[in-house]
């Protein structure tokens, strides 16, 4: 039997394409050469775009890989957000795209689905405590492993803001995975049973290639569907509980790198 390309993979050696190269090409072919801001917003809803319009009158500056880049300032500090297509892959390019122009400390934010049943609402945030590498971005950064960290200081940075503000919050694992549609019962089960708290795509590989880049990056979730102690799902995509918490959500990660 073969070795599983994803597994043997190495990150040893010199890249064929380069970040930095391809920053060069493009300012060669008339893109601008901007000064981004140190700390960024990675989303994937659009209602976290419109809060930093309508709260502080966001303006885009910039497009990446098909995705308006806003900036925007809080307390003297220059913040950027995005909104990036679902999934490790295009999340991880965005990350590559962000860093390379300076984008130093990153919060990934989104909802995420619950996997526990008991005491967890539609719209709770979720501050991510480490990932399950469930997806194939990560092991282009990294070794194989179970897990992915993010950042201690910005992690640390987050719940004091949640603590601060006197907003209610889980702290706990994830799993990021490529394909939501394939989880078997059986499989959440075990994920529960190890009080892994949420299910997303990209939070795995947000903190692989942080390391990898060494940049700082955390996770933090708004609980957008729920699970029944029997796994029967339960869509809240369009609740008043979501809408709170999204808004919960962007003040967080808005205050949380507003420093």
């Amino acid at each position: 039997m073969s070795i599983a390309p994803i597994v043997s993979w190495t990150t040893k050696g010199k890249v064929w394409i380069d970040p930095k190269r391809e920053l060069e090409y493009d300012i060669q072919q008339g893109a601008p050469a901007r000064r981004y801001p140190t700390s960024a917003i990675i989303c994937y809803q659009e209602p976290l775009i419109r809060l930093a319009i309508k709260r502080f009158h966001a303006r885009r500056a910039d497009r990446l890989l098909g995705s308006d880049f806003y900036e925007f300032v809080h307390r003297g500090t220059r913040i950027g957000i995005i909104r990036s297509g679902v999934g490790a892959p295009m999340a991880a390019l965005i990350l590559e795209w962000l860093i390379v122009r300076g984008v130093k400390r990153v919060i990934n934010a989104g909802i995420a689905g619950s996997l526990q049943y008991k005491g967890i609402n539609p719209g709770d945030l979720v501050l991510c405590t480490k990932a399950v590498r469930n997806e194939g971005t990560s092991y282009h950064y990294q070794r194989p492993s179970k897990y992915s960290y993010p950042s201690k200081s910005i992690l640390k940075r987050i719940e004091s803001v949640l603590r601060e503000q006197d907003i209610p919050y889980h702290k706990g694992p994830t799993i990021s995975i490529d394909g939501p549609y394939q989880y078997t019962i059986k499989e959440c089960m075990r994920l529960r049973k190890e009080r892994v708290l949420t299910s997303d795509m990209e939070a795995s590989a947000i903190f692989a290639v942080a390391k990898f880049r060494e940049v700082k990056a955390a996770a933090i979730f708004t609980i957008s569907d729920l699970a029944t102690k029997d796994f029967e799902w339960n869509p809240q995509f369009h609740s008043e509980g979501l809408t709170i918490g999204f808004g919960n959500l962007f003040k967080v990660c808005v205050e949380a790198l507003a420093i």
